[in-house]
């Protein structure tokens, strides 16, 4: 889930502004009393108190819109205020499930500037990569001490941290090394896309979850951001895009991990999060009306079917899926939050007025097949 920059606010924005168009007041899943988008008695997670609102100083743009709106050079395009806040007023918050189709909230903000967060199993435990909200723009993974969430480290791609990459989706492989999925655009420094591109998803492995060695481009697609890719289980793989502008979501499908075709392209969509299934199917979560919802596909990605009822229900904006089995059995949900009062206080700094939507995110890709998760478990 998974975009995190001026983009990214628009990314989230198109898709959340078509689904509220038409919803009715959602259930109300968080605790009684609970002003919206808050958690009661949220603890001071990830080094921030509750209700603190990051800094505003040294406020920069983040990435640009390309001609045609999806990422890429060429200028910034619509967004207003909030396509200026990106991951900044993003927070990371958590579900849970017994049986991987209905969630609930189960507590306050894990990690606050913590954007398009995405929950793997690797080696030793559980950890989630996310995109930072403050002055170091890109991709860090996140770890726990004593239950509570840190900000863990500065991802390395080639030695590097590459401000340019956002939208992480971990995918722990057989061998025990973890691949990260990402998509590449224009945030910090150089412009890496000319005007009009299509945006590029890559692929880096890693030994150590930190340290990764790029293996090139996989994909690439128009508008396009916020990869999930998991493998199934003939071996083949099957990844899903987010198509803002359009409200598409593009399915591709490789042999390797590592050279993706396009196979379908799916409307009235979100940001998706794939999720291999025990019986061979496959569901599509994505951000939806009054939260999460969800399509299946019995032939490996190529013909989708809704799947009655919400996954997720949440009053106001969830997006960026990313779904993990936990040694006890049960399903744990990342995703992404936005922080009204946050959003008011940036747009209020830059002059800009409010305005509608959020700093965007990617989704996570659901660990492995629903039951099986990616990676050993270590209770």
């Amino acid at each position: 889930m998974r975009f995190a920059s001026a983009a990214a606010a628009i990314v989230v924005a198109a898709f959340a502004a078509a689904a509220l168009a038409q919803q009715q007041t959602p259930a109300q899943v968080v605790p009684k009393g609970q002003a919206q988008g808050q958690a009661q008695g949220a603890p001071p997670l990830g080094n921030a108190p509750a209700g603190t609102l990051p800094p505003l100083g040294n406020l920069k743009g983040g990435g640009q819109l390309g001609a045609q709106g999806g990422p890429g050079g060429g200028g910034a395009a619509g967004g207003g205020a909030v396509a200026a806040v990106g991951p900044r007023c993003d927070d990371t918050r958590t579900a849970v499930s017994t049986d991987g189709m209905t969630f609930r909230v189960d507590g306050g903000v894990a990690l606050v500037q913590a954007s398009v967060p995405d929950a793997v199993f690797f080696r030793t435990g559980l950890f989630f990569y996310y995109v930072g909200g403050g002055e170091r723009h890109g991709i860090f993974r996140a770890r726990t001490h004593d239950d509570v969430w840190e900000r863990g480290d500065e991802v390395l791609i080639g030695g590097a941290f590459n401000q340019n990459a956002v939208d992480p989706d971990a995918v722990a492989l057989p061998d025990g090394r973890v691949r990260l999925y990402y998509f590449e655009g224009n945030f910090r420094g150089a412009q890496v896309l000319a005007p009009g591109a299509a945006s590029p998803f890559f692929a880096a492995v890693s030994e150590d979850g930190i340290h990764f060695t790029p293996e090139g481009k996989v994909f690439e697609t128009p508008g396009g951001t916020d990869p999930s890719v998991v493998r199934l289980a003939d071996g083949s793989w099957l990844l899903a895009v987010a198509r803002a502008m359009t409200r598409e979501m593009v399915i591709a499908r490789a042999d390797d991990g590592l050279h993706f075709s396009q196979v379908a392209t799916l409307g009235d969509g979100g940001i998706p999060e794939l999720m291999a299934l025990d019986d061979g199917r496959v569901r599509l979560l994505f951000n939806g009306q009054g939260g999460m919802t969800s399509r299946i596909s019995a032939d490996g990605g190529r013909t989708w079917t809704d799947e009655t009822g919400t996954r997720l229900q949440y009053q106001g904006l969830a997006a960026d899926p990313s779904v993990v089995r936990l040694p006890d059995g049960t399903w744990r949900l990342f995703f992404k939050t936005m922080d009204q009062a946050c959003q008011a206080a940036v747009a209020q700094a830059r002059g800009l007025g409010q305005g509608g939507g959020g700093g965007g995110g990617v989704q996570g890709t659901p660990k492995g097949p629903l039951g099986v998760p990616k990676g050993t478990v270590t209770p």
